[in-house]
């Protein structure tokens, strides 16, 4: 029905405008006002936070700072620079607690290592220092938030009460997430740590400190045996064997030395790759050597899995495994940087002088046994034509002798035997460094892709023994007397069911790891050449089987 007009004037009623009632505008003022005090609340704690200092001790011969503050991924986080860091998921209120190491006292610490006493006073000792320290640095947090909270309060509003609001609600929150982080806390989770960043500096000592944390039995002892392993590391890592002119550098190598990565057996494993790329970037490795097994099956689909070499920035020394078949390496051939080394072919990479051959036999199905009988004669038959090329690369190169020859398969060896220093390998799935009487250095890789996508690999893995990715650093020296010459190699190895157990040994060579070569006879060589000009037949076919699309 239409309003009627007044009956005074005549005219029309005015429109009235809608009003909340004053329960419900109080209600929303109320409602924006806590949003107001919260908002300052958490900025001016925030800052607080962030301004906090943390608390430092010694435990045993590590000087700490522990700090705790709140975070949106909670847990209790050990820094070990430059290495890396442990974490553990101990509880789940937005709460991190923070140990960082600023510096350790490496004569204290190998004397702890060393002595079964002062194991025992850290067991004792160490979890009151580290409760204490978290406690104040609680301490320390909270005062500064509350007080950042109050700071804001008083800027913002101009008023006491409004700044007291701010202080008792940050308050109300420390003490509801300290409620939170004591009825979720988990000490059972230090025994299971996540480790990141540790390769950036060797060697190692994880794999210690994880079969350590294996045997917790309460709080005392995981912790003693945390920072004992800590301790270790830091004290096998002051007293890393420096080469070169290497003094004050972080990885003990000098400008006058050279690093290349050996990698075998990758197996379509990304993981390998994901080591091979941490390695060359953090110890500054100017070339990659692959003897071989990139692939599985050869075929012409897992040539995608080749796209990363050129991504390494640093040349790809490549030569054919049993399981690489021809377009597999025309795949690597392709790829930038990649340099392909086949029937004895010298190349020159990164200072160094390298000879290869692939693998004679292509044999997708076979799991990495040594040759033997008519297999091992085939393999020697095609060591005897890199021998060839070695030979004849030295004739023409009287001044630039090969350093290192690669093959695929260990075995039928002997052609190589004291006519290069050096020959690198793969196929066997397993580490082994052996010094020839000849005085050939033979070095057998393992898996980079611990055994990949084989059908060992894939039962390793089921079993819960994964096959361990591993990795070798070869370290060249790159001028004068030395120049070419293996001075140390450092064994990396990343293993465990979720590789969280990390290792790297150093060996150095001192000149009596390094014996003249014992070339072979005149009648050796004569064999290897029959022609006397330095190049040779090529090895007889093998039996091989069929692979559908697969020369």
């Amino acid at each position: 029905m239409a309003p009627t007009d007044d009956p005074a004037t005549g005219a029309a009623p005015a429109r009235r405008r809608w009003r909340p009632p004053p329960r419900a505008a109080r209600a929303l003022r109320r409602l924006l006002a806590l949003a107001g005090v919260l908002a300052v609340t958490g900025a001016g704690a925030a800052a607080g936070f962030a301004l906090a200092p943390g608390h430092h001790t010694w435990v045993g011969p590590l000087r700490t700072e522990v700090r705790v503050r709140p975070s949106l991924h909670p847990g209790v986080r050990i820094e070990l620079p430059p290495v890396g860091e442990v974490t553990f998921d101990t509880h789940r209120a937005p709460l991190v607690v923070t140990a960082g190491i600023e510096s350790v006292d490496l004569d204290a610490a190998g004397r702890l290592v060393r002595s079964p006493q002062q194991l025992l006073g850290l067991e004792l000792t160490a979890p009151d220092t580290v409760r204490a320290a978290t406690v104040r640095a609680a301490a320390y947090s909270a005062a500064c938030g509350v007080g950042g909270a109050v700071l804001a309060g008083v800027v913002v509003y101009r008023a006491r009460r409004r700044a007291l609001q701010t202080g008792a609600t940050c308050l109300v929150v420390l003490l509801a997430t300290g409620g939170a982080t004591a009825a979720t806390l988990d000490p059972a989770a230090l025994q299971q740590p996540s480790f990141t960043g540790l390769l950036s500096r060797a060697p190692y000592v994880v794999s210690g400190t994880q079969d350590a944390l294996e045997r917790l039995e309460s709080y005392r002892s995981g912790l003693s045996d945390i920072v004992r392993s800590v301790s270790t590391l830091y004290a096998v890592s002051g007293n890393l064997p420096v080469l070169g002119d290497g003094q004050g550098a972080g990885d003990g190598l000098g400008p006058d030395v050279t690093t290349v990565l050996h990698v075998s057996d990758l197996h379509l494993n990304p993981l390998g790759l994901d080591l091979t790329e941490d390695l060359v970037r953090q110890f500054g490795a100017r070339a990659v050597v692959d003897t071989g097994d990139i692939t599985t099956w050869g075929t012409e689909a897992e040539s995608s899995f080749l796209g990363r070499i050129g991504a390494l920035g640093v040349p790809y020394v490549f030569v054919r495994g049993n399981h690489d078949s021809t377009l597999t390496q025309a795949a690597v051939a392709a790829q930038p940087g990649a340099v392909v080394l086949d029937g004895g072919r010298t190349a020159e990479v990164a200072g160094l002088r390298v000879a290869g051959t692939g693998d004679p036999v292509f044999t997708p199905d076979g799991e990495g046994a040594a040759a033997s009988g008519a297999a091992e004669d085939v393999q020697r038959r095609s060591n005897e034509v890199l021998a060839a090329g070695v030979a004849e690369w030295e004739a023409q190169h009287p001044d630039d002798p090969v350093d290192v020859a690669l093959v695929h398969d260990p075995s039928g060896l002997e052609p190589l035997l004291g006519r290069v220093p050096l020959v690198l390998a793969g196929h066997l799935h397993r580490r082994s460094v052996t010094l020839d009487s000849s005085g050939t250095r033979v070095m057998v890789e393992g898996s980079t892709g611990g055994a990949g996508i084989t059908s060992a690999g894939l039962d390793r893995l089921a079993d819960g023994a994964p096959v361990p990715l591993s990795a070798t650093l070869l370290h060249f020296g790159a001028g004068g007397e030395d120049d070419g010459r293996l001075l140390a190699y450092d064994e990396v190895t990343v293993g465990g069911l979720g590789l969280a157990q990390v290792s790297l040994q150093r060996t150095v060579l001192t000149d009596a790891d390094r014996p003249a070569l014992a070339p072979p006879t005149a009648t050796a060589s004569a064999s290897a050449s029959p022609s006397g000009s330095g190049a040779a037949s090529p090895p007889a076919p093998a039996a091989v089987p069929a692979t559908p699309g697969v020369p």
